[in-house]
């Protein structure tokens, strides 16, 4: 919902705060007092193109500011967050465009810079402008079959459009993957060659784990073999095998010490480590002397653990770097090989599984839509025309076209797409004799609004979008007439917000909220401003010069009150849902 709509520096407004509530908003107004820039400012809210000419004379920018009030899970937060907007604080979304003499613009939603595409794309879907009918969605065609199929009760979670989309995707998704599989198989067998070239080549070197620090260890004894076995040798002559060594020299003081541990017990510790360090010492002159017995130099051997280190060393470079690496790839390359292998097999499921899917599925769900579809446009086509025809346009027919669905695939005589076999579009013939045309070309002003505005009651229900702007629907009517679009903008606002523009009394009656127009001439300068019409008086008062002109006679004052009576009285009483406008929390964040 627009909460408020503020101007600064725009056209002949100074400083303008509007702000609106639920239910019907009406803006009146003298002709030329400058009704239709409220509409023109929210059409550049929304994206609209905005130049230096809309600054006020004397004025260095313009801006415009628009707060809105969104439920959670609205689809404009959605996309706003996947633009990289932040969300808003308690589902208030504050938007702003402004313009400087030099032309210069900029657009902010929530304090974040965005453009202008990048604006009007956010938003749309969030108003209708009747007036600016770009921003109609029901104009945008590629909106119909979804609005057909809401008013129709087809697109609910267990409707038949939500089973038939259910069906495509699992389709299509499947038949992705199976053409994916299937444009890859060239580029598969090449593949194929390639990690098998690569496989066998790590296979046939029959690598361990660690094998390669293994190899290294070896090649170092055996390069430094004779070195080795003359370091072995000497120890052990040192340790046990020459006169004087170790173990002997060790042996003579543990015997020397045994007589005198015999009258000192305390010398019983010392004697037993004299005693094993001898026996250490003789262990060890053995163990050297196997060594150096069993070290034998050998080139022949040398020469292939070189080799096979070398080797390890090629398969690391092209594989990982490390001995480790190139095994985990020749695991990978078996997988690979393995997946590879059952591509085919698994292509040829896809078509099977696709085709056996097809007919039961996708085309007897498509066909079941398409003909739920036909009924729905024809209770659709008559409850707008009974809307038409209480605007004064009984002769006007509506119509669903429906067309074949773009793109998609061939089965049983259908094209099907995402969206079934069909794309739907809203048809208007505004006089006999006439063919049905699409709605953007099937009339224009006033009487495009009022053909908008039937449609709308129709889908007053099921329509997305929750603001609704009306500039020119009482162009050209009055009477009876004037009273029933008033009666069905008020029905309509039952479930949304609704804006109009004015100057009909009978429209003006209906209002939950009244706002009025008034440009005033100061100091040799014109400005606009907008006035809130709270009391009944002054509503009353507003009516009356609407009926009467610039003077309001006692006459007109009571065929006023008669007429904002009857329509309390059609709206069911005082009070339909009125709700006061935004409070301080919203006019603190605009001036922020």
């Amino acid at each position: 919902m627009l909460a408020t709509l503020r101007l600064a520096g725009f056209a002949i407004v100074d400083q303008a705060e509007v702000r609106f509530g639920p239910g019907l908003n009406v803006l009146t107004g003298e002709t030329g007092a400058g009704k239709s820039l409220l509409v023109n400012a929210l059409h550049l809210v929304l994206g609209g193109r905005m130049s230096a000419e809309v600054l006020r004379e004397g004025a260095e920018e313009a801006s415009v500011e628009a707060l809105f009030e969104l439920p959670a899970g609205h689809p404009v937060l959605a996309r706003l967050e996947a633009a990289g907007i932040p969300p808003p604080e308690a589902g208030e979304l504050l938007v702003r465009r402004s313009v400087s003499r030099s032309g210069r613009g900029r657009a902010f939603v929530n304090g974040s810079m965005v453009t202008v595409s990048m604006l009007e794309q956010a938003l749309r879907g969030l108003v209708d402008l009747s007036g600016q009918h770009e921003h109609v969605s029901l104009l945008d065609e590629a909106t119909h079959l979804s609005l057909l199929d809401a008013f129709g009760g087809l697109a609910g979670e267990e409707g038949i459009a939500a089973r038939y989309r259910a069906a495509w995707e699992g389709l299509s998704a499947r038949a992705r993957e199976r053409d994916a599989l299937l444009a890859e198989e060239g580029e598969r067998a090449r593949r194929v060659d390639y990690l098998a070239f690569q496989l066998r080549e790590l296979e046939a070197a029959g690598a361990r784990p660690g094998e390669d620090a293994e190899l290294e260890a070896e090649r170092r004894v055996l390069a430094a073999s004779e070195r080795l076995r003359e370091a072995a040798r000497a120890a052990e002559d040192l340790a046990y095998g020459e006169e004087g060594s170790a173990s002997e020299r060790l042996g003579r003081a543990a015997r020397l010490l045994a007589d005198a541990a015999e009258t000192d017990p305390r010398l019983a510790g010392p004697l037993g480590l004299l005693r094993s360090a001898a026996a250490e010492a003789e262990e060890a002159g053995r163990e050297l002397a196997r060594y150096a017995g069993g070290l034998e130099g050998d080139p022949e051997r040398l020469g292939r653990v070189q080799e096979r280190i070398e080797l390890l060393r090629g398969l690391a470079r092209k594989h990982g770097g490390s001995l480790e690496a190139a095994l985990a790839r020749r695991e990978a390359m078996r997988a690979e090989l393995a997946s590879a292998a059952g591509s085919g097999d698994r292509a040829a499921a896809l078509g099977r599984e696709i085709e056996a899917d097809w007919g039961p599925r996708a085309v007897g769900l498509a066909r079941e839509l398409s003909e739920a579809r036909r009924h729905a446009a024809g209770r659709f086509s008559r409850a707008a025309e009974r809307e038409l025809e209480s605007l004064a346009m009984g002769r006007c027919r509506l119509e669903v076209e429906f067309l074949p669905a773009e793109g998609g695939v061939e089965r049983d005589g259908l094209r099907l797409g995402p969206d079934g076999a069909e794309r739907a579009g809203f048809r208007i013939a505004p006089n006999p004799g006439e063919p049905p045309r699409p709605l953007a070309r099937s009339a224009s002003g006033g009487e495009l609004s009022r053909v908008l505005l039937a449609v709308k009651r129709a889908l007053m229900r099921t329509d997305p979008v929750p603001t609704y702007v009306f500039d020119e629907v009482d162009a050209g009517i009055g009477g009876a007439v004037a009273e029933a679009v008033g009666r069905l903008l008020s029905e309509v606002s039952r479930g949304r917000q609704v804006l109009c523009v004015t100057h009909l009394p009978q429209v003006a009656a209906f209002a939950d909220r009244h706002l009025r127009v008034e440009k005033r001439v100061a100091g040799g300068r014109t400005s606009a401003r907008v006035v809130p019409l709270d009391g009944e008086e002054e509503r009353r008062g507003e009516v009356a010069r609407m009926l009467a002109g610039v003077t309001v006679t006692g006459s007109a004052l009571e065929h006023a009150g008669a007429l904002i009576a009857q329509a309390r009285a059609l709206q069911g009483g005082p009070g339909r849902g009125r709700r006061a406008a935004p409070g301080r929390a919203a006019a603190r964040e605009l001036r922020r």
